[in-house]
């Protein structure tokens, strides 16, 4: 089967007749689909082939600039037309909170749920964005918001507080809250260490707690228990991350179950928010279907 790759150069891809300094074919713009031909003699560079129009194209091109797909599914997130056609249902999904990313993350996504295998079926591919749109704020946070009011607090964490008014002692303080409620859990220390505020939710699936920085980091060759802020300050990780936890409680065989509440216990430890879910779930599959 043909090996096809994708252009992931932002200003778009030259196309030579002989590598390196061979006269240019033309210039493939970001997302152009190549088919391999072979090997070129120098390092580095291979021979493909393009559509141009409706034409064919053959010549010489980095390989640096190019990404391999998995050409047998069916279903091949986010490349389905083109990369203006799948950012724009991103878009539609995201919202206008999808333009701080912007279109060059789509490489970085497809690489991601390919080595997953989440996007093997839109079953997998809906399901994992609404959790991962619910457990981000709709993708607006990366950050756990911890600025709870007292009431709020009694509301969602009661079994950590005594009554109300000791609940309202925490009131507005994120710090105090994350190590109240957080100690002495998910290899958490006490609440004076300090524990339940670095290891806080971060990344687009909210990763909570020493432990399963511990086992995520691991697991993808990162040391997040010793540096947990990368979740949530790069994007490109954050996508690891929550592939990677997603993949660790073995999620995509419930997706094609299409079980969003044994989905959602396995990533809250509760239904939190299910009616949400249930919404973005829907919303996912009007569009990718």
């Amino acid at each position: 089967m043909d090996k096809i790759y994708q252009v992931t150069a932002a200003n778009g891809l030259r196309l030579r007749e002989s590598a390196p300094d061979g006269e240019i074919i033309m210039v493939m713009p970001y997302g152009t689909e190549v088919t391999y031909m072979k090997q070129a003699t120098l390092k580095g560079w291979i021979q493909v082939e393009v559509m141009a129009g409706k034409n064919t194209e053959t010549g010489f091109t980095s390989s640096h600039f190019l990404m391999e797909l998995d050409p047998k599914p069916k279903f091949r997130f986010p490349f389905f037309a083109n990369l203006e056609a799948s950012y724009d249902r991103v878009h539609r999904f995201v919202g206008t909170v999808a333009d701080q990313y912007g279109p060059e993350l789509l490489p970085q996504l497809n690489t991601v749920l390919s080595t997953y295998k989440i996007n093997k079926n839109p079953k997998r591919f809906t399901h994992f964005m609404a959790q991962l749109a619910h457990e981000s704020a709709h993708f607006r946070r990366l950050e756990e918001n911890l600025n709870y009011s007292g009431e709020g607090l009694w509301n969602t964490f009661r079994k950590y507080f005594n009554d109300l008014p000791h609940a309202e002692t925490y009131a507005r303080d994120p710090e105090r809250i994350a190590n109240r409620v957080y100690a002495n859990r998910m290899l958490n220390g006490p609440e004076d260490s300090g524990d339940g505020y670095r290891y806080r939710g971060r990344g687009f699936i909210q990763l909570t707690g020493r432990e399963n920085y511990r086992a995520i980091g691991a697991r993808i060759g990162l040391d997040l228990e010793n540096d947990p802020d990368q979740v949530a300050s790069n994007v490109e990780i954050a996508l690891r991350v929550a592939a990677d936890f997603w993949d660790s409680r073995n999620l995509n065989k419930y997706a094609d179950r299409n079980d969003i509440k044994t989905i959602t216990k396995r990533i809250n430890g509760g239904y939190n928010g299910l009616e949400d879910r249930q919404k973005l779930l829907a919303k996912a599959r009007a569009i990718w279907g």
